[in-house]
């Protein structure tokens, strides 16, 4: 069961037909991308029907949902949205047919699905927006074609030029559009993977995260650096990404607390439209830097903490605070409080400058990477510790990097509803600082 950190919670439930969208709302999370509408996605039901989806890309929230009263008439097995009122999906007889939506408003309807091609065996399917279909096999091969209808309503010879872009390594559990060429998806092993694909058809492969992303059972993107991922418990989360082309997952903005649904999502399949939004350049790389600044570090012994303040004098001092401020002193964060030896006292400072973000006893919070883990309340009193987020997980775990742990720095991976440290290893997480500027 989902649980939130505000106060006040409106709980939206629409429901349509078998789809029952349990809907959070909550104030504006200021997306990274330009969106020229609200995210459309489309969904099939087990029985056929076809669903639509519309959530505004500022905060996730759902602002219509609707089903359709008659199926598909077939049993779907890909699918790939191409605009608003056009999807494609193909059957586990291998045919590909071409929906048109006559309309999502107060009513969900269509025509007949169009048969335009057969032999589509794909496992998934995705449409990057920019004119080219991309598939993977149950052989791990990853396929693109050239959808060349100007009107977005493809013909039979409209789809074509078939691309072997890889084979043998696309075992994918999910697959969706992040941008014209590039593709997102996850893996059986929990990984989140970039696909950067050239024009000469060959590709450039990121791995975005390591861990944490296997319960998606669908993730859909409609660009941007958006991405939507839904649970077999019928939960929807969403995802920004700073910089969807840089190749990097440390700039991922988890909505943990703040879900697009916390259940009601039960379509086998979804797509979203890819052309709906662009991301904007990223405005500044401090946090990457933090990040970057922190891993490097990893190893390095007590003995030698005087690179982080002359005060630590060996490891005498408690130096996690040091650390950790040196950290943002290296990115180039501006007014660092390099003389705050306290990790409680970095959170009082979170608190005097407006940049700490508590944690409720009853949540994860809202971490990025780059902010400082305050364990302790942030009071100025001694006894407490201070880490570095360096990533932040699916399932609500944090990578984070820490001075003065085990005598060295260290790299962990925690949960904030359980984890504890500081002298008596006794003190919770009470929050996040974020560095000014990011």
């Amino acid at each position: 069961m989902f649980r939130r950190a505000r106060a006040a919670v409106v709980a939206l439930a629409v429901a349509l037909g078998c789809v029952t969208a349990v809907a959070v709302q909550s104030p504006p999370a200021h997306a990274d991308a330009t969106c020229s509408a609200n995210v459309s996605v489309y969904g099939v039901l087990a029985d056929g029907r076809l669903t639509y989806t519309a959530i505004d890309p500022d905060n996730g929230n759902i602002v219509h949902v609707i089903t359709s009263s008659r199926s598909i008439g077939f049993t779907p097995k890909a699918m790939a949205t191409l605009n608003g009122n056009t999807v494609l999906v193909t059957s586990t007889a291998g045919v590909l047919y071409r929906i048109d939506v006559i309309t999502n408003a107060t009513s969900l309807t269509f025509n007949d699905p169009i048969d335009l091609q057969h032999g589509w065996t794909h496992t998934l399917l995705t449409y990057d927006g920019h004119g080219h279909i991309y598939g993977t096999t149950s052989a791990g091969v990853l396929l693109q074609y050239l959808m060349s209808a100007q009107n977005g309503k493809p013909g039979p010879l409209q789809i074509g030029q078939r691309v072997e872009i890889g084979s043998g390594g696309f075992y994918l559990k999910t697959l969706a559009a992040a941008a014209d060429d590039r593709l997102i998806a996850t893996a059986s092993d929990g990984q989140l993977i970039s696909y950067a694909v050239t024009a000469s058809g060959g590709y450039t492969r990121a791995q975005l995260d390591d861990a944490g992303w296997q319960s998606f059972a669908n993730l859909v993107s409609p660009g941007g650096g958006l991405y939507y991922g839904k649970n077999p418990d019928g939960a929807m989360y969403w995802y920004e990404d700073a910089d969807p082309a840089d190749g990097r997952g440390t700039d991922i903005t988890y909505h943990l607390d703040d879900p697009v649904a916390s259940r009601g999502w039960t379509q086998i399949l979804l797509s979203a439209d890819p052309s709906t939004c662009t991301a904007k350049p990223p405005a500044n790389p401090l946090r990457g830097k933090i990040v970057a600044a922190a891993t490097g570090e990893v190893g390095t012994p007590e003995a030698q903490c005087d690179k982080y303040n002359e005060a630590c004098d060996g490891g005498r001092l408690d130096w996690c605070a040091m650390f950790a401020t040196w950290t943002w002193a290296t990115a180039g964060v501006s007014g660092v409080p390099r003389s705050t030896f306290v990790a409680r006292g970095l959170g009082k400072w979170g608190v005097d400058h407006n940049l700490f973000k508590w944690r409720s006893s009853s949540t994860h919070g809202s971490p990025k990477p780059g902010d400082w883990v305050i364990y302790g309340q942030p009071d100025g009193q001694v006894g407490g510790h201070v880490d570095v987020v360096t990533a932040v997980h699916p399932d609500g775990t944090l990578t984070v990097v820490g001075g003065n742990v085990s005598q060295q720095v260290s790299r962990r991976v925690i949960d904030p509803d359980t984890a504890r440290s500081g002298a008596n290893n006794d003190q919770p997480i009470s929050g996040y600082v974020s560095p000014p500027g990011a």
